[in-house]
């Protein structure tokens, strides 16, 4: 039986998202999946072959289907894909218990999504798959509010506007974070300006627990974050690849395993490295820094 496809006032819409699925998931409307073509005409019903037009549909419906009693999903897992190329849409809400999957392509083999993303109540448990942003304005690209534990970002990019932002990662008081093989980008329109103040910033003071920073390139003025107040014991700042003007690691917490990551700045290094990284050198191994005045020098510094 051969799929159908969306068309408005005759005109073909879009292809049906099923063609984009990084698997053979084609399965119809299914309780627990929903289906995002960011190009549609017009927005449908959530199925691969009629899908919503934007991301804040379809986590509206997931979150409806999740916290239904009748349904009982508390324990489930959703599903949204998700496909488009640079469209403009700002998240306030996350999806509790679910997973957004990038599927198709842009100019690289995700969505881009184009905005910028303050979110105003916890979730729990939700993870972004193969996705890319692109900030607007010059605040915070993503602000991750208390409570979103279990939040994770796997893949993708993170890209600054042309005029620079402060933050592409903001997250407060949310345990059991994974960050992991994420690429954040100064903007390659105005490479002089359009720069993340911070790329990763850990905020908080009752409960960052568990967090894992993880084979990511980060571009930035200042890389990885770690407030003093934030109890982030059990957390790792492991394989990353840093470039930044500053520091490459402010780990203020002294709480936080730094280790195996490739760091540059454009900052002198100084003695034992303290103008390139801040990290509690008794929980740090197998870092190398090249800085304005150190070449591949280890860190914490070797003691003969």
């Amino acid at each position: 039986m051969s799929e159908r496809i969306l068309t408005v006032g005759g005109r073909r819409a879009s292809r049906p998202i099923s063609d984009f699925l990084m698997v053979n998931d084609y399965q119809g409307p299914k309780a627990g999946q929903y289906y995002v073509d960011l190009n549609v005409a017009a927005t449908g019903s959530g199925s691969p072959d009629h899908p919503f037009a934007t991301l804040a549909e379809a986590i509206t419906a997931s979150n409806a289907s999740i916290g239904l009693a009748a349904n009982r999903w508390w324990a489930r897992r959703n599903q949204i894909f998700v496909c488009g190329d640079g469209i403009t849409e700002s998240l306030t809400v996350l999806p509790e218990k679910c997973d957004i999957i990038g599927c198709g392509s842009d100019l690289v083999p995700f969505p881009r999504i184009i905005g910028a993303h303050t979110i105003a109540v916890a979730k729990v448990g939700c993870r972004f798959i193969n996705m890319g942003f692109q900030a607007t304005g010059t605040g915070d690209l993503f602000v991750i509010p208390a409570g979103c534990h279990g939040f994770q970002m796997l893949g993708g990019m993170i890209q600054a506007s042309v005029a620079g932002n402060t933050k592409a990662l903001e997250i407060t008081d949310s345990a059991l974070v994974v960050i992991q093989g994420v690429e954040i980008h100064q903007n390659p329109g105005a490479y002089a300006t359009g720069i993340f103040a911070v790329g990763i910033a850990i905020e908080g003071t009752a409960s960052n627990h568990q967090t894992l920073i993880d084979k990511c390139f980060i571009e930035a003025t200042e890389g990885i974050d770690v407030v003093a107040s934030a109890p982030a014991y059990g957390s790792r700042i492991t394989n990353n690849i840093i470039k930044a003007t500053v520091l490459t690691i402010d780990e203020n917490s002294d709480v936080v395993i730094v280790s195996g990551n490739e760091l540059f700045t454009a900052a002198n290094g100084n003695t034992n490295c303290e103008g390139a990284i801040d990290a509690n050198p008794l929980l740090a191994s197998n870092n190398r820094i090249t800085s304005a005045n150190t070449a591949n020098c280890p860190y914490p510094c070797p003691d003969y």
